[in-house]
């Protein structure tokens, strides 16, 4: 209830309840009572909109998550990128994107695009 439009209405409530209607009658209670009614229902959305919308975003923030073939107890397991620990076998492929500091243990040279870590276009050559 933080904003501008609630405001306006909490200020019309408060009016309706301090300002009589004239001529010796009391506060406009009706008025009062709707424009609360309207306060809540508002306050009902927005809450259920903005928790739809964390949880929708904590999803995306999860299936975005690097994740990488590692090899734990024999076996090679998709994970996490973030549980890697400093030993860890993985496995990349063409395109993968490479979740940690890694050592080239087999297989061809790779040619990698070091500009996402390096915030520059140089493409580099490494060999085993």
């Amino acid at each position: 209830m933080w904003n501008p439009l609630s405001w306006v209405m909490e200020a019309a409530a408060v009016m309706a309840i301090v300002l009589a209607n004239g001529g010796g009658e009391g506060p406009d209670w009706q008025d009062f009572v709707g424009i609360i009614c309207l306060l809540i229902i508002n306050s009902t959305i927005s809450f259920i909109e903005e928790n739809n919308a964390g949880n929708v975003a904590a999803a995306l923030m999860a299936r975005l998550a690097p994740k990488t073939k590692v090899l734990r107890d024999g076996q090679w397991q998709e994970t996490n990128a973030a549980i890697l620990v400093p030993g860890d076998i993985i496995s990349i492929k063409l395109g993968d994107t490479i979740p940690a500091d890694a050592r080239l243990l087999e297989g061809d040279p790779l040619k990698i695009d070091q500009a996402s870590a390096l915030l520059d276009s140089d493409k580099s050559q490494l060999n085993n």
